[in-house]
């Protein structure tokens, strides 16, 4: 009898064991940390050419303000439109391109979906787009920076044409066009404004060619950073870059002046747009909404020495309208850019090392 009941004893003991390992095992497949691939899926995905210090900065109040998480995707204007025109639909992961000049965005404007913000109404009208396919997000007039180190009063460029200087000779830098972003809007500023106004461009190019020489064979790099950066150094004399580039140089103390050409300059706004392909469009949107509301454009100048694109945000001095900014030719530098960056290439071969 009493063998009986060791036995029952027993039997229930291994029951209750396997029933707690059975609950084990289900409270560990709940509690067990999703993996990699299911957490990035959670995430809303950026493609952005802005500098990391601003990007990082605004990613992170928008996320302690909404609780999305964000993964951001740096690269270089050019670099991020490749990635993004090789991805087919089932491979895409970006939700947003936020960065790179509304004309450069113009080229891929069919990988985008509309989208018009309830800030919109804030925006200056001149940057707006008619189709809502993008919406813009700063504004970058094209300046002429120098080194005050190397380049005496009376040399200072005030304008494009004071670039041929022979001072100047080999002592210019530029990004490549063909690689960055902001470097073809430079060029097309460069091709509008000494063309005088004509909408083909073709009258600029004989001044274009005539910079060029002025690049040398070092003069031409792969990243607008690595420009400006160079002039501040002393590496160079004067180059193209963005008045944010600049400005924020010449605050950090950097030997670097910096002028609006007097035959005038271009102030395109960088843009930010909703990929077709996202998979978090309604967090996408929130980001947007953030992007262009009043909290995040009120310090773009303070902070980043960038124009805001709202009509409720105090205007930096100079304003736009004290200076010669040129009606910057969107559409036109769009159809033309493979032709106007294949007679680049073939002007500047010579220069090759």
């Amino acid at each position: 009898m009493q063998l009986m009941k060791n036995r029952r004893k027993l039997i229930v003991s291994a029951i209750a064991i396997l029933c707690l390992a059975a609950l084990a095992v289900g409270a560990a497949l709940i509690l067990r940390p999703r993996d990699k691939k299911s957490a990035e899926e959670d995430e809303l995905v950026i493609y952005s050419p802005h500098p990391q210090e601003m990007t990082e900065y605004i990613v992170r109040e928008f996320r302690q303000r909404t609780g999305i998480k964000v993964k951001v995707v740096f690269g270089g204007t050019g670099d991020l439109i490749d990635k993004l025109k090789k991805q087919d639909s089932a491979a895409a992961e970006a939700d947003l391109f936020w960065g790179g000049g509304v004309d450069s965005l113009e080229t891929i404007k069919n990988l985008f979906q509309a989208y018009r913000s309830p800030e919109q109404s804030a925006i200056f009208d001149i940057y707006r787009s008619a189709h809502g396919l993008w919406t813009p997000f700063s504004v970058l007039p094209v300046v002429i920076v120098y080194n005050t180190k190397l380049v005496s009063g009376d040399l200072i460029p005030d304008s494009w044409t004071d670039l041929l200087d022979p001072y100047f000779r080999d002592h210019v830098i530029l990004a490549d066009p063909a690689i960055s972003g902001s470097a073809f809007t430079m060029l097309v500023t460069m091709l509008q404004t000494m063309s005088g106004g004509k909408k083909n461009m073709e009258a600029g190019w004989p001044f274009v060619k005539r910079f060029i020489a002025q690049l040398g064979s070092d003069g031409l790099v792969p990243g607008s950073s690595v420009a400006y950066n160079a002039v501040a150094e002393g590496e160079f004399f004067a180059g193209v870059t963005f008045e944010n580039s600049a400005f924020s140089l010449k605050n950090a103390g950097k030997n670097v002046g910096y002028r609006y050409p007097s035959e005038g300059t271009s102030a395109v706004p960088d843009g930010i747009a909703l990929l077709r392909q996202s998979r978090h469009p309604e967090e996408a949107k929130r980001f947007i909404d953030f992007a262009l509301g009043r909290d995040v454009q009120s310090i773009l100048m303070s902070k980043w020495f960038r124009r805001s694109v709202r009509n409720d945000v105090p205007i930096y001095e100079p304003a736009l309208s004290k200076l010669n900014i040129i009606d910057y030719p969107i559409a036109e530098s769009v159809k033309m850019r493979p032709e106007i960056l294949s007679r680049w290439a073939e002007a500047y071969s010579q220069f090759r090392p």
